[in-house]
């Protein structure tokens, strides 16, 4: 499952690097259009706030980094920082969809509206529960210490519940756990 969540952060990192060119090439968004259980998934919506949040939590512009045309040390490097930094990541992009509250404590509330304005109907109450099940199940070991650690078991339910749910095989580019 490791090998799988980070091949999929890498993958989403690599589409956010090239948004902005293909946007300005194309005059639309190059999201390739990702599904649950073969309906469509507003990755809009789920991608607000990820490119703030690449450069609060690693200090360069999304934007500027196209893994495609770096070097192969520079590529190692990225990974390298990638590792150490993608919880805090996910917590950032966590808070700017306001799953998280400004102390970093779950917003069950908040959750309801975003998995509403993310995912197909017919999901929304099941990944809504599985939400706030992993919440609830691994919410008191919030904290933001080493390297937003305390948030890893409550990413790593949520992403393998939202794979189940939404029925995404191992080989699929689903979404990464910075994004839910």
């Amino acid at each position: 499952m490791y090998k799988s969540l980070v091949t999929l952060t890498v993958t989403i990192l690599v589409v956010v690097s090239t948004a902005s060119a293909d946007k300005e090439k194309k005059g639309g968004h190059p999201m390739h259009n990702m599904t649950c259980k073969g309906e469509p998934i507003n990755m809009k919506a789920m991608m607000t706030g990820h490119k703030e949040c690449h450069d609060e939590v690693f200090g360069v512009s999304a934007t500027t980094v196209n893994p495609t045309t770096m070097t192969a040390e520079a590529r190692k490097e990225m990974m390298k920082k990638w590792m150490e930094n993608s919880v805090c990541m996910n917590v950032c992009t966590m808070k700017k969809h306001k799953l998280l509250n400004a102390d970093g404590t779950y917003n069950a509330e908040e959750a309801d509206k975003w998995v509403k304005a993310v995912f197909p109907s017919g999901v929304q109450p099941a990944i809504k529960k599985a939400f706030d099940e992993c919440a609830s199940t691994h919410g008191k070991a919030f904290n933001m210490d080493n390297k937003c650690a305390g948030y890893k078991a409550f990413r790593d339910c949520k992403l393998a519940k939202l794979m189940e749910i939404c029925e995404f095989k191992k080989s699929d580019a689903g979404p990464s756990s910075e994004e839910i």
